[in-house]
């Protein structure tokens, strides 16, 4: 790590997140024989952020600062609000006025100072934002800034810890200002150079088909991003139409072999279900994972026999507004019909079983 010394006082216990083997019914989804879940989750504020936050709220105290700010659709703002208050440091968070009223609430109650900016195109916004701040001499910590990159990359040692080196062939990582998916890879490199593993994994790239500037570009062969303005998705967390480091992800996808997928709306939404029934309730950005595998599968990119691992990237609790997309099965129903429908549940579930149930 980039430092002298590490105080232990500012972490909130990141890491150490499950990795578990996926149930049969997510199996058959995606249609792979070996795939396993690392359960991002489980960090302290829900989503994969924690960790580029440590590291970023490290070096903000190793140089002394006192206030941290940070532009987000909402994941990355939690986690530095989260982190800046158990460091003791004023946070300020800049959020374009699409980001769900969880996430912000969930920024505020930390004490920092949210700013809902009135945009449709976040990747203007961010660009505004980072220009005032130069400006006036604010630093403000990227989703894609080499201190995050930092703490993305113990994510890869963990994994090489959990399957005792025996690491999957394929990571599908949901992808937008891309220092998460940068972070891992370079975990992966200096396990390779410390002679530790052999072959790399190879990552997939994954993003909306309506915000997928280095998709769209990868697909064309072309070696620049190709920006998205103002593309709505109800993957709202990976909304980044002109990430920075767009490029070296399409670079590196190229030098690596590695895939390259969108996922449709109506694609998110089948794969969040999907998810939801065998278990985890992730967010709309957090389901692309099983989507695009889903898709690569299909089209021959991944073979059955494959060992694919989906990155988790953030809880359901984050967007609860999704819930609205989907279909419910959710009855109201009077104290006196109440009875009569639990004998009935009741009596077909033992029809399915072939035992009676009385």
């Amino acid at each position: 790590m980039p430092f002298d010394g590490f105080d232990a006082e500012i972490s909130l216990g990141e890491g150490a997140t499950p990795l578990i083997a996926a149930p049969a019914s997510l199996k058959a989804y995606c249609s792979v024989e070996s795939l396993s879940l690392k359960n991002e989750t489980a960090n302290p504020t829900w989503s994969f952020k924690d960790r580029g936050t440590l590291t970023c709220i490290a070096m903000s105290k190793a140089m002394n600062e006192d206030l941290a700010a940070t532009v987000s659709t909402g994941n990355m703002g939690h986690s530095l609000a989260a982190y800046g208050a158990k460091a003791g440091m004023q946070v300020l968070v800049f959020v374009p006025e699409y980001t769900p009223a969880e996430k912000i609430a969930a920024m505020a109650i930390h004490g920092a100072e949210i700013f809902r900016v009135r945009t449709k195109d976040y990747a203007g916004m961010k660009k505004a934002v980072l220009a005032l701040a130069e400006k006036q001499g604010l630093r403000v910590v990227s989703g894609n800034g080499p201190f995050r990159v930092e703490g993305y990359k113990l994510t890869a040692f963990e994994i090489f810890e959990q399957t005792r080196g025996r690491l999957p062939d394929y990571i599908a990582v949901p992808t937008s200002a891309c220092g998460h998916i940068r972070g891992l890879f370079k975990g992966f490199v200096e396990l390779q150079k410390a002679g530790l593993i052999g072959d790399l994994p190879k990552m997939i790239v994954v993003q909306a088909e309506n915000c997928s500037p280095i998709v769209t570009a990868f697909r064309q062969k072309k070696r620049e991003i190709i920006p998205f303005y103002k593309g709505y998705t109800v993957a709202e967390a990976i909304s980044g139409g002109d990430p920075p480091g767009g490029n070296e992800i399409l670079d590196k996808a190229y030098r690596f072999a590695w895939l390259a997928e969108t996922v449709s709306e109506e694609e998110i939404l089948a794969s969040q279900a999907a998810l939801a029934r065998s278990g985890y309730f992730v967010e709309a950005a957090a389901a692309t994972g099983s989507g695009a595998v889903k898709k690569l599968c299909a089209a021959g990119s991944i073979m059955p026999s494959d060992k694919v691992l989906l990155m988790l990237t953030g809880t359901g609790l984050k967007d609860a507004g999704t819930l609205k997309r989907h279909s419910l099965n959710v009855r109201e129903i009077t104290p006196q019909a109440l009875e009569a429908e639990m004998r009935k549940i009741i009596y077909n579930a033992g029809e399915r079983s072939g035992e009676t149930i009385y």
